[in-house]
């Protein structure tokens, strides 16, 4: 098997994931060791970690076998008594059993030595707060106590990993005003689950779901600065709104650190607000009239409050269906015919439609996509008009219902690839990798909402480099070096029957296309040994669904 061992993982840990794989769907493991020795290192290593990933103990199996080695990496010989940190267990009067459980915890990891608060009028081991457990209560009474550098604000019931205090020993000198890491949760038993591998910091996501209350240090001199009414904003509102008043974001220390009980809330962020303006869809299309009916019939149902015009980019439509709906689209002025002939070449008929849009912001859409909700288009472009936005991409199902696209994550399988792809969304999800908007390295181009101008700003596409795959992420990162990030926008829901009207063709020439722009990609992008920032370097790089690396 060597050569076959995806670099990355945790030495010896292959005959694990293989193990799970064959316990948990045989046929599937099997099949993935079949692609995998006729080369096909990606898509084998797919259909293992898949296979593995469905096993029911899957995660306990990575706490045991590759947490460890994980934490050694990072775990110094250094006591935690050598910094100050006060820590306040919040709910402590309603659940003090939770709490005294926190508190052990809290001892565990940083030594006796450390100041421990509650609200409530006796926890053993704790000092009390006199008036209640807000930010602002708590900031007053350090404040007056003279107490140490940094706040770690945990709930009661909340657990924290004995490695906590050394790890942070040597980070916190040169560290800004938050720091931050991973968690998971506590279910039957006491045991883990659930675990919430975070992205670096992401004011989008973070303000929409709290992944700071219980797993984060705030520097007292922060949390002492702030007064009135923020601080009766409630602990997350709080925590968010220091890390964005900082000027400096937050660090991110990716290690699986707080287990929590229970799961994360959601904190009630504004949403964007729309102002005035126009917007030109942009369907690239060749035949296929069954494919563009639909998807022109699903833009006339399109809530907008702005201006809005339809171009049609005909890539060479020769079939009889096609060139009547063409005539028709023309006479009554529904969408405007752009020709664009030529092997099919996705980055130069998108760049032909952005030349002949009159909006302010373009839409690409592919001619197999079926809106669902009349309001994707509005939601969209509400982000693309804001100053730090380039791209914005949708949330797009396949036909079943199972994630198509959800954001677009840098090195998977030393390129990119759809997070959480196949993943079928359940109910009221809280997901914050395809439940929430978020900011992504790059989105696809199947439906991407940008300003013109910022388009024409980088160039466009790059038909030369990325005539058919990648030249969405290209774009994207090339907006991104201009400081224009891209989002993924959750609420913006659509299905993509994804390439129907080409298929999907990895042979002779298109092979070989695809492997030099594949290449191109690595050159420019180092995709090949990138670490995503909105992703996880503690997820395995050779498949598109989140799953931790053993």
């Amino acid at each position: 098997m060597q050569g076959l061992v995806p670099r990355g993982a945790v030495p010896g840990a292959w005959p694990t994931v293989l193990l799970l794989a064959l316990l948990a769907r045989p046929s599937a493991a099997i099949a993935g060791l079949g692609w995998l020795l006729t080369g096909r290192r990606v898509r084998g290593w797919n259909e293992l970690c898949l296979a593995a990933a469905a096993h029911h103990n899957a995660y306990r199996w990575w706490i045991a076998r590759a947490e460890p080695a994980i934490l050694s990496r990072y775990t110094r010989n250094t006591s935690p008594a050598a910094f100050r940190v006060d820590a306040v267990i919040l709910g402590a009067a309603s659940n003090p059993v939770a709490a005294a459980a926190t508190r052990d915890s809290l001892r565990a990891a940083f030594g006796a030595e450390m100041a421990i608060w509650v609200a409530a009028d006796a926890l053993a081991g704790c000092r009390t707060l006199p008036v209640n457990d807000t930010p602002a209560a708590v900031a007053v009474e350090l404040r007056a106590a003279d107490r140490g550098q940094w706040i770690l604000p945990i709930e009661a019931g909340d657990l924290v990993a004995t490695q906590l205090g050394g790890l942070l020993v040597e980070r916190l000198d040169d560290a800004p005003d938050l720091l931050y890491w991973d968690e998971d949760r506590r279910v039957d038993a006491g045991h883990r689950a659930d675990p919430w591998v975070k992205p670096d910091w992401d004011p989008r996501l973070f303000g929409a779901r709290d992944g700071l209350t219980g797993s984060c240090l705030i520097r007292l001199a922060r949390g002492d600065g702030q007064t009135g009414a923020g601080q009766d904003t409630g602990w997350p509102q709080f925590l968010y709104d220091s890390a964005r008043q900082t000027g400096i974001a937050p660090r991110h220390l990716s290690l699986i650190l707080t287990h929590r009980a229970v799961e994360p809330r959601r904190i009630a962020a504004p949403a964007p607000v729309l102002r005035a303006v126009s917007v030109s869809v942009i369907v690239p299309t060749r035949d296929r009239a069954d494919l563009l009916e639909v998807c022109l019939a699903g833009l006339a149902e399109t809530q907008f409050p702005g201006d809005r015009d339809i171009i049609i980019v005909d890539n060479g439509s020769i079939e009889a269906r096609t060139i009547a709906l063409f005539q028709k689209l023309g006479q009554t002025g529904e969408a405007r015919i752009v020709a664009c002939g030529g092997p099919f070449n996705f980055a130069a008929l998108a760049n032909a439609g952005v030349q002949a849009a009159r909006g302010d912001l373009v839409c690409l859409l592919n001619n197999d996509i079926e809106v669902r909700d009349r309001w994707w288009l509005a939601r969209m472009a509400a982000y693309a008009v804001e100053p730090d936005v380039g791209a914005v991409g949708a949330r797009l199902l396949f036909p079943d219902g199972s994630i198509q696209h959800a954001g677009v994550a840098l090195g998977v399988g030393d390129a990119a690839g759809h997070v959480e792809k196949g993943v079928v969304p359940e109910g009221a999800d809280n997901s914050p990798w395809y439940a929430i908007d978020r900011t992504v390295s790059a989105a696809t181009g199947a439906c991407l909402v940008v300003s013109r101008e910022k388009y024409l700003a980088v160039g466009g596409m790059d038909s030369a480099a990325f005539a058919v795959d990648f030249n969405d992420v290209d774009l994207c990162l090339r907006l991104a070096e201009h400081s224009w990030k891209t989002v993924y926008c959750a609420s913006a829901v659509l299905v993509h029957h994804e390439s129907k009207s080409r298929g999907r063709r990895r042979t002779g020439p298109d092979r070989a296309r695809f492997e030099r722009e594949l290449a191109n990609l690595r050159a420019r992008w180092h995709t090949d040994r990138i670490v995503d920032p909105y992703h996880s370097p503690l997820f395995r790089r050779q498949v598109e669904r989140c799953l931790l690396a053993f």
